[in-house]
């Protein structure tokens, strides 16, 4: 008895204790709780996550063979025409082992991931319906459960939740074939019954085995479904208005879900690569997360508004199940845009064959690129030993181990999105090598400044490649492989530099010196580009001219001296103020003690709209000793005086100078020191100079009266670029829609009315702009709505007109689409001058008039010298005459006998004016 009653104890403890750490482990789990995904415990999760494509599904783009084998069975089908059948099963199932370890497991959570998406093909666990000995059965088969229970374990000890993903299901689910394997010569998985219900199969099965998973996040249904159910509709289902069929579908795979797991969550995926849901809701289940993907659009609240509805009008959470594809920027700033809206992601993908867009890069061998340019070009055809030698060379190239870490992808995915902070790339000491690649980690605008950072072509229509090198990293900044010999190059440089371009270096000093810089660069040909660098935010050298040196990989020296540099940390900038040179690195060497070295200016510019002059000195400055003494200045070589002097107390190495009178953008500025007492902290008097050479900075205003390109403008809100065939090419604004608008920096000379023309082509319904005179302060000074006639097509161009007041000053023009659609040129304002009957005489003269025998004789005194245009129109404003006139001439005899009997209107454009008169023909 005592026996059975110690059996029957140690039983009871045995269960309790099991049943402790289900519990225990089953709190570890996921759920839904109205619009959030919690714990067990209530505490709401933000899953931050990583798709590990390419492991068990292979898509062209990821392994370089979109060109010829997109899909993974074409790709098979390639390998196996080179190495046999059984030598292709080897390559995969060692791929299959290499690409997803627990050393990528370790890695990623150590990186900040809590959760992973992992795309399954059905093939690695199930035979297709056409293979099955017996129809409509399911012969299992063993890789990819083995391979799911692997990351199982690994994920369950790194805390990271899992979402499984039937990423290509039996037959395919769209018609983007690559994405899900589809095979057009056979049934997809919505033409046939046997495929669906492979599916509901293998999805029962999986949830059957990682029901009690806790690290299981859930199930992810059906991945980017695009397919049209309606006949004739878009065929990747993105004008569906009731999906029927995936509804029921999903439905009936819930179903067979929570027969054997009732508490994992469901995530569902609409058609249209996943966010097209007309039709699919409400939900049919308790704990279901609607999933969308977003790629290359706008990071504003608009590009995920129709998500955001769906939450509320549904109550249920929001998962972003797929993104990426994009530059660092783009990741930071997407990212952003959904943990403010609390909306979890996952990023797409871990790993590519030499791609610097994802965390790891697999190194693509040369017996692979072989292979590659076979497959391509045709040629000899590479041998079964070789081609094998090759592929396991890649496979094992997929091993984290021997994949290239992209640490600046994960710097802007997790520190970035909460840090404005730069932090060095890698180690850099002065004296010593700066290499151009190895600018500061950091956001756009903080680490580097680059004109194209990301690629927004879903919202804007255009594609922008916002790294012309593909290598390295993954900024805007443009970084190619170089070829430069010297021993100082790292193998890289930076390339394709524009204007006001610049990267950052945080640098140790080692100690307070002058300092001799050999800059590194190539320039092919062309104007100097120019460059001046600037260290903790003051000028450290002038600007500085690249010259030609013949190529854009024949590398020179730039020899830059009298550098000084204080001991510490130190934030150094190469500033491009003209592009076009590729950098390669800079070396420092130590020339001379800071004490052997004079007060001097290093460079002057313009500083914020007021017109203050901001001059930077290579020393710091006595304050105590900083004024007016010494100083002169010269404004387009006329003396100006100077109203008075700052020290910046933010940066006490510059002064603020304030003049007398106001300075524009174009203005020439030059200022002079000699015999003042201006000292450096360091007790060195400041050395006389001559002509210093303001930079003006100030933001170029176009003149009224003039003419505006288009395509000139300083902001642009929902409009495209285009090229254009209208007279003197360039490019003419398109793709108009109501509520976009351009603006432009303008300066208007005179208080008043100008004749406003704009160059229009309008396809087939006409439309109406409307142009907006702006203060500075923001205040609408002006406004006139201009109608936009049909031309007849997109590049059939016109010239329409009206007339509109205009204040004195610089201001914003804005110009605003009313009523698309319709391309525009450019814009032209001349002053209206009035010229009456009782002046015609003292001004313009027209005879005869009446006109009787078809010659009008026109003079213009005083005009000899000017620019004239001579333009008639009818009183119904057709256009009967436009012509240069010869501008050293006064008087003009046209013949006109063409013109039928009635009034006409003169119009002559002299210079900047218009003077209008009418004459009568009879």
């Amino acid at each position: 008895m005592n026996i059975r009653m110690t059996k029957l104890t140690k039983i009871l403890f045995l269960c309790s204790g099991l049943l402790l750490i289900s519990t225990i482990v089953l709190a570890q789990g996921l759920k839904t709780s109205g619009k959030k995904i919690v714990d067990q415990n209530g505490n709401e999760v933000i899953l931050r996550g990583m798709g590990l494509g390419g492991w068990m599904i292979q898509e062209g783009y990821m392994m370089e063979t979109s060109n010829f084998a997109g899909s993974q069975h074409e790709i098979k089908a390639k390998i196996q025409s080179l190495v046999g059948p059984e030598n292709t099963a080897t390559f995969y199932k060692t791929w299959h082992q290499n690409h997803c370890t627990r050393r990528d497991i370790d890695s990623l959570a150590s990186w900040g991931f809590n959760s992973i998406r992992v795309p399954m093909h059905y093939n690695l666990f199930t035979l297709p319906v056409e293979s099955e000995p017996v129809a409509d059965s399911n012969t299992w088969l063993e890789e990819g459960f083995v391979l799911t229970d692997s990351l199982v374990k690994w994920c369950s000890a790194d805390h990271i939740y899992i979402i499984l993903d039937l990423h290509a299901a039996p037959g395919g689910q769209g018609r983007d074939a690559n994405i899900s394997d589809y095979d057009p010569s056979k049934p997809s998985l919505w033409e046939n019954q046997a495929n669906k219900n492979k599916t509901i199969a293998l999805w029962k099965r999986l949830a059957e085995r990682y029901a009690n998973e806790p690290w299981i996040g859930g199930y992810d249904l059906i991945n980017e479904t695009n397919w049209n159910f309606t006949a004739g509709a878009n065929q990747n289902g993105c004008d569906e208005t009731t999906n029927a069929p995936l509804r029921q579908l999903l439905i009936a795979i819930t179903t067979a879900i929570r027969e054997v797991d009732t508490h994992h969550i469901i995530f569902i995926e609409g058609n249209c690569w996943a966010n097209n849901y007309n039709g699919i809701l409400p939900s049919w289940d308790n704990n279901l997360v609607v999933s969308f993907h977003k790629y290359w659009s706008y990071n504003d609240l608009g590009s995920i508004q129709g998500m955001l509805n769906i939450r509320n009008n549904f109550n249920v959470p929001l998962w972003l199940g797929e993104s990426g594809e994009n530059s660092n920027a783009w990741f930071t700033e997407a990212i952003q845009l959904l943990e403010k809206n609390s909306i979890g992601w996952s990023w797409w993908p871990l790993k590519k064959v030499s791609s610097v867009v994802g965390p790891y890069t697999i190194p693509k061998n040369t017996g692979y690129q072989t292979l590659l340019d076979y497959w391509q070009n045709g040629g000899t055809t590479p041998t079964s030993e070789f081609a094998m030698n090759a592929l396991m060379q890649l496979a094992e190239n997929a091993k984290p181990e021997n994949c290239i870490y992209r640490k600046d992808v994960i710097d802007a995915m997790f520190r970035q999105v909460s840090d404005t902070n730069t932090k060095p790339f890698s180690h850099q000491a002065v004296p010593g090598i700066i290499h151009a690649s190895d600018y500061d980690l950091g956001r756009y605008g903080s680490a580097y400044f680059d004109k194209d950072i990301a690629d927004y072509h879903v919202t804007t229509g255009t594609y922008t490649a916002w790294n012309n090198g593909w290598t390295y990293r993954n900024d805007g900044v443009d970084l190619e492989t170089s070829f430069d010999s010297d021993p100082g190059s790292n193998g890289i440089n930076i390339g394709w530099t524009q204007d006001n371009e610049w990267t950052q270096y945080s640098v140790n000093v080692d100690s307070s010196a002058v300092y001799t810089i050999k800059f590194r660069y190539a320039y092919a040909s062309g104007t100097a580009a120019k460059i001046r660098l600037i260290s903790n935010g003051r000028d450290v050298s002038p600007l500085l001219a690249l010259t030609a040196t013949g190529g854009n990989q024949t590398w020179n020296y730039l020899t830059i001296n009298d550098i000084v540099l204080y001991k510490g940390l130190n934030k150094i900038r190469v500033y491009f103020e003209k592009g076009g040179a590729n950098f390669g690195f800079m070396k420092f060497t130590l020339s001379k003690k800071i004490s052997d070295m004079g007060l001097l200016p290093v460079t002057g510019e313009t500083s914020g709209s007021k017109g203050l002059i901001l001059v930077t000195f290579n020393k710091f400055l006595d304050p105590q000793s900083v004024n007016l003494n010494g100083f002169s200045c010269l404004v387009n070589g006329n003396p100006v005086s100077i109203k008075s002097i700052s020290l910046n107390t933010k940066n006490t190495y510059q002064v603020f100078f304030e003049l007398e009178t106001s300075i524009y953008d174009g203005d020439t500025i030059s200022f002079s020191y000699q015999g003042g007492s201006i000292k450096a902290g360091d007790g060195m008097p400041l050395s006389d100079f001559n002509n210093l050479i303001v930079d003006n900075l100030l933001p170029v205003h176009y003149s009224i009266p003039g003419k505006i390109e288009a395509e000139s403008f300083v902001l642009n809100r929902g409009l495209q670029l285009e090229s254009t065939t209208d007279l003197g090419g360039g490019q003419d604004i398109g793709y108009t829609n109501t509520g976009d608008y351009l603006e432009y920096n303008i300066r208007v000379k005179k208080k008043a009315r100008y004749k406003l023309e704009v160059r229009v082509a309008c396809q087939s319904k006409s439309g109406t702009v409307e142009f907006q005179q702006i203060d500075t302060t923001g205040t609408e000074l002006h406004s006139v709505d201009l109608s936009v006639p049909v031309t007849g097509g997109w590049q059939t161009w016109t010239t329409t007109s009206s007339s509109v007041n205009l204040e004195a000053g610089i201001g914003t023009l804005r110009v605003k689409i009313i009523a698309p659609e319709f391309n525009m040129n450019w814009y032209r304002f001349t002053e209206i001058i009035k010229d009456t009957s009782s002046n015609e005489k003292k001004e313009i003269r027209l005879y005869p008039n009446p006109l009787h025998d078809g010659v009008l004789t026109i003079e213009i005194p005083d005009s000899k010298g000017m620019n004239k245009r001579l333009i008639i129109h009818s009183t119904s404003g057709a256009l009967c005459l436009d012509k240069e006139l010869n501008s050293s001439d006064e008087t003009y005899r046209e013949l006109l006998g063409n013109l039928a009997p009635g009034f006409y209107i003169v119009e002559l454009r002299i210079n900047e004016s218009i003077r209008r008169t009418k004459f009568l023909v009879i």
